[in-house]
């Protein structure tokens, strides 16, 4: 821990931001989801206090944020007869790992969540509370959709675009010997190539 780091309780967290989530104006039943919430997240070890700190600057500015937009989304699909459509998340929300406690809701009703962006995957969550942060995360929401997970399988296959295919072949063949009769015979190892 850093000198100007201060050793909590994540039950002391959780009671913070509930009073500092009230300080900025969320209403009482609001202010308790966002403690529970900063509980889950610092149980997982991901940086609530300093997520919840920009959210509550963007709460106090007039901004949307992303505990009310999850406990909408929570409350709305973990009811018994909601089926899961994928459905966009609101653009430019800070600090949106405070969504994942929700999603976590979610995915215990319905299966491993998923959000994506235009770039790929933005991050998965298990019904056991298990995320998974894709090359796509940010910290805010950027054409984000949420859906289930599609399953996922091991394959030796990989499905590419053909441009990326021919760009990355042409960078390969920078280093490619000409054929010639002297590259024929020298080709291959003289000896046992096993290491």
């Amino acid at each position: 821990m850093s000198d100007d780091a201060l050793d909590m309780a994540q039950s002391e967290l959780r009671s913070l931001v509930t009073k500092a989530a009230r300080g900025a104006g969320a209403s009482w039943g609001l202010a308790e989801e966002a403690g529970w919430a900063t509980e889950w997240l610092a149980r997982r070890g991901l940086p609530a206090a300093q997520w919840a700190e920009t959210w509550l600057a963007d709460t106090v500015a007039g901004r949307p944020d992303p505990v009310g937009v999850g406990a909408s989304l929570a409350d709305r699909l973990t009811t018994q007869t909601v089926v899961l459509h994928p459905e966009s998340l609101p653009e430019n929300l800070s600090a949106p790992g405070y969504l994942l406690p929700f999603l976590h809701l979610i995915a215990v009703r319905h299966g491993t969540v998923a959000v994506l962006g235009p770039f790929g995957s933005v991050v998965q969550v298990t019904g056991d509370g298990t995320v998974v942060f894709g090359p796509a995360w940010s910290d805010r929401t950027r054409s984000w959709r949420l859906c289930l997970a599609q399953p996922t399988d091991c394959t030796s296959r990989a499905a590419i675009p053909r441009t990326a295919a021919e760009n990355l072949g042409r960078l390969a063949l920078r280093i490619t010997v000409p054929p010639s009769e002297v590259s024929r015979r020298n080709a291959g190892a003289a000896a046992s190539d096993n290491d």
